[in-house]
C-alpha cells in the first residue's frame, strides 16, 4: 500500500524570526530584553513546531502502518527519519541563526553602549576642562585686578608720600627764609636805627657846640631870618592857594591823569621852617630830613617819582563816578628798603562827598595792590629822603 504524502507543513521548516532592529544606546538595555523574550518566544515556538511535527509523523506513521501495513514500514520508518533528520537539521539551523543574530545583537548593544559610555566620557572630561578653563581665568582675572589695585595703591601711597614730603620741605625752606629775612631785616633796622642815632647825636652836639659860640651872631640873624621867612611863608601860602585854586577849577571842567611828580616838583627837595602848618599838610613829600643822610637831587627824585606813579596807574581802577570827584585824594605811604609797604596806606585827607571818598579809597587799594614796589639800587643810600610819602594824588578819572 502506497505511503501517502507528507502534509506541507512538515515538510517546510518554519521561517527564522526577523533579526532585532540595531538598539540605540539609550534603549539599549529595553532592547535586549526584548530581543531575550524574542528568542525565548522563538525557541518555544520551533519546540512547539517540532512536537507538532512529532505528532504529525506518530500519526502519519500509523496511518502508514495501518496502509502498508508491514510492507511498507520500513520505507515508513526511513521516510520518518529522514523527515526527522530533516526538521532536526533545520530546528537545528534556526537555532544556529537565532544564537547568531542574538550575538550580533548582543555586539552591537555593547559597542553602542561602549561608544554611549566614551561620548559621555568624553563630554563630561569637555565641561571638566572647560569648567577648569574658566576657573582659571577668573582666577587670573582677579589676581590680575588685584595686583593692578595694589600698584595702584602703592603709586597713591608713594604720591602722597613724595608730595607731604615736598610740602614739609617747602614749609620748611619758607619758614627759614622768612626767619633768615626778619632777623637780617631786624639786625639792617637795628644798624639803620643806631646810625641814625649817632647821626642825629653827632649833629645835635655840633649844633649846640655852634648855638654857645655864636649866641649873639644868631640872635640878630634869627630876627631878620624870622621876618624874612615870615614873608616868604606868607607869599607862598598865598600862591600855593592860588595854584590849588586854579588846579581844582581845571579838574571841575575837565579831569585828566597826573602823578606825585608834579606835587613833589612842585615844592622841591627843602623843608622850610617857616612853611605855615596848612602849608605842610598839603605839601607832598618823599621823607624827611634826617641828620646827615643823604637826599635825593631832582633829577634822582623825578626819577624815583616817575618809577612810583607808572606802578601806582597800573594797578589803579576807577570807581563809577570818578568823573564828579573835586578833591584830591592825599595818602601816607611808608615803604621799607625793598619797596614792601611798611604799613597800610592811610588817607590824610579825602572830600566829603561818596565820590571823593571812593577815589581815596581806591587810591589805597591800588598802593597796596601794586607792593613791593621796584626800587632800582642806585636809589638805596636814599632811603631815609623817600621811606614816607605824603602824596597827593591826581589819577585817570575813567
Amino acid at each position: 500500500m502506497p505511503v501517502p504524502p507528507l502534509r506541507p507543513a512538515l515538510e517546510q521548516p518554519e521561517p527564522a524570526p526577523a533579526p532585532m532592529p540595531p538598539a540605540r544606546p539609550d534603549t539599549a538595555k529595553a532592547d535586549a530584553e526584548k530581543a531575550a523574550a524574542a528568542a525565548a518566544a522563538a525557541a518555544a515556538k520551533a519546540k512547539a513546531e517540532a512536537e507538532a511535527r512529532a505528532e504529525a509523523k506518530a500519526e502519519a506513521e500509523r496511518e502508514a502502518r495501518e496502509a502498508a501495513k508491514e510492507a511498507a514500514r520500513e520505507a515508513a520508518k526511513a521516510a520518518a527519519k529522514a523527515a526527522a533528520e530533516r526538521a532536526a537539521a533545520a530546528a537545528k539551523a534556526a537555532a544556529e541563526k537565532a544564537a547568531a543574530e542574538k550575538a550580533e545583537a548582543e555586539a552591537i548593544r555593547r559597542e553602542e553602549l561602549a561608544e554611549a559610555k566614551a561620548a559621555a566620557e568624553k563630554a563630561a572630561a569637555e565641561r571638566a576642562a572647560k569648567a577648569r578653563a574658566e576657573a582659571k581665568a577668573q582666577a587670573e582675572a582677579k589676581a590680575r585686578a588685584e595686583a593692578k589695585a595694589e600698584a595702584e595703591r602703592a603709586q597713591a601711597e608713594a604720591r602722597a608720600q613724595a608730595e607731604a614730603k615736598a610740602r614739609a620741605e617747602a614749609k620748611a625752606q619758607a619758614e627759614a627764609k622768612a626767619r633768615a629775612e626778619a632777623k637780617a631785616q631786624e639786625a639792617k633796622a637795628q644798624a639803620e636805627a643806631k646810625a641814625e642815632a649817632e647821626a642825629e647825636a653827632k649833629a645835635q652836639a655840633k649844633a649846640e657846640a655852634e648855638a654857645k659860640a655864636q649866641a649873639a651872631a644868631e640872635a640878630k640873624a634869627k630876627a631878620e631870618a624870622a621876618a624874612k621867612a615870615k614873608a616868604v611863608a606868607e607869599a607862598k601860602a598865598r600862591a600855593a592857594a592860588e595854584a590849588k585854586a586854579r588846579r581844582q577849577a581845571e579838574l571841575a571842567e575837565k579831569f585828566n591823569s597826573g602823578a606825585i611828580r608834579d606835587v613833589l616838583a612842585a615844592h622841591g627837595p627843602s623843608h622850610s621852617t617857616g612853611a605855615t602848618g596848612r602849608e605842610v599838610q598839603r605839601t607832598a613829600a618823599l621823607g624827611a630830613p634826617s641828620g646827615t643822610a643823604q637826599r635825593l637831587n631832582p633829577s634822582q627824585r623825578d626819577a624815583l617819582v616817575g618809577l612810583l606813579q607808572q606802578q601806582i596807574e597800573r594797578c589803579y581802577s576807577a570807581p563809577p563816578g570818578a568823573a564828579q570827584g573835586i578833591v584830591l585824594p592825599q595818602l601816607d605811604i611808608r615803604l621799607n628798603p625793598d619797596g614792601s609797604l611798611t604799613t597800610d596806606p592811610r588817607i590824610l585827607r579825602a572830600g566829603g562827598s561818596a565820590v571823593d571818598r571812593s577815589i581815596a579809597e581806591a587810591a589805597v587799594r591800588a598802593v597796596r595792590r601794586c607792593a613791593p614796589y621796584r626800587i632800582p639800587s642806585q636809589f638805596a643810600p636814599f632811603y631815609n629822603d623817600w621811606r614816607v610819602i605824603n602824596a597827593e594824588f591826581e589819577l585817570p578819572r575813567a
